[in-house]
């Protein structure tokens, strides 16, 4: 079983004994489409230098021919090793229950990199319906918390707009969990315009809903009285993302400023103090202490 899959998958009853079984009696429960160049970079991986891991399994039932087992976890071993004339496969048993071996697998899905939006949703949605947490879910599939609270979020309130728009690939569902914890629905509307339109990039408008939620939460006010809400756009949205680079320009800048001017008073100090006779000179007028932001650049020798 790979790492992965060692994180999600129950401490179910397991034998440590590796059995060989007949391909025909292996049985994928939850099957997925595959990469055509990964796959083939497996096969050529098992070809060169064998099986790493062998494919877990759990005993499936019995018909005319016998006992057949389901494959949880190694779809892909499984498929490599057929592609490669092999008969017999290198499995571990392991038992668990119908709906168990069903989650095995979906959270495996889960668990991979590169899922579908739809196996994502999907997904989630049958392990919350299964009485499973946030946190629980997020720790069998392996996902942060905050992505699967977002989620979740975005199914629940029913948020058929941004639901729309990730199936149809018009924006990425991290951008679309981002969107829904926007202050308003016009705001979510003009965020979703704003991208589709490509007035702002999905790193500019999480920074624009920060901004927004930010100033919902404080209440935006200019010599005590409130604001006049209006309209949210695409191109306000444009603006607003503008000014607040701009203004993060200008503290940067001022920022700088001072270091400059720190950095020159500094230089000063330390010219006149390595003279001896000003140091006599402030010890004389009951000079000393100097400001800590300049002390630190000091060398301690040097300190009246």
């Amino acid at each position: 079983m790979n790492d992965r899959a060692e994180k999600i998958v129950p401490a179910f009853s397991r034998s440590d004994q590796i059995t060989l079984i007949q391909v025909a009696r292996l049985r994928v429960l939850n099957p997925r489409t595959r990469n055509p160049y990964f796959f083939s970079q497996l096969v050529e991986s098992i070809a060169s230098v064998g099986l790493k891991r062998p494919i877990t399994v759990a005993h499936g039932g019995h018909d005319a021919e016998g006992e057949w087992h389901e494959v949880l976890c190694g779809q892909g071993r499984l498929e490599a090793l057929k592609a490669l004339g092999e008969t017999v496969i290198p499995c571990c048993i392991v038992g668990a229950d119908e709906i168990d071996r069903y989650l095995i697998t979906l959270t495996e899905n889960l668990a991979r990199r590169r899922h579908s939006t739809e196996e994502l949703l999907n997904g989630l949605q049958v392990l919350r319906a299964k009485g499973y947490t946030t946190e629980e879910i997020a720790k069998k599939t392996n996902l942060d918390d905050g992505y699967v609270h977002g989620v979740l979020q975005l199914l629940e309130k029913g948020e058929q707009r941004l639901i729309q728009a990730v199936e149809t690939r018009v924006m990425p569902l991290w951008l679309a969990v981002e969107v829904a914890r926007a202050p308003t629905e016009e705001v979510q509307a003009a965020m979703v315009a704003a991208y589709e339109s490509k007035t702002l990039t999905g790193d500019q408008l999480l920074r624009v809903r920060r901004l927004l939620s930010k100033r919902e939460a404080s209440g935006k006010k200019i010599h005590g009285r409130a604001v006049p809400r209006e309209k949210p756009t695409p191109q306000k949205l444009l603006r607003t993302y503008k000014n607040e680079v701009r203004r993060q320009k200008m503290v940067v800048q001022n920022a700088t400023l001072q270091e400059q001017r720190l950095l020159m008073i500094t230089s000063a100090l330390k010219r006149f103090l390595g003279d001896e006779h000003f140091r006599t000179l402030l010890r004389a007028e009951g000079v000393t202490d100097i400001p800590e932001a300049v002390a630190l650049r000091i060398p301690p020798e040097l300190m009246p």
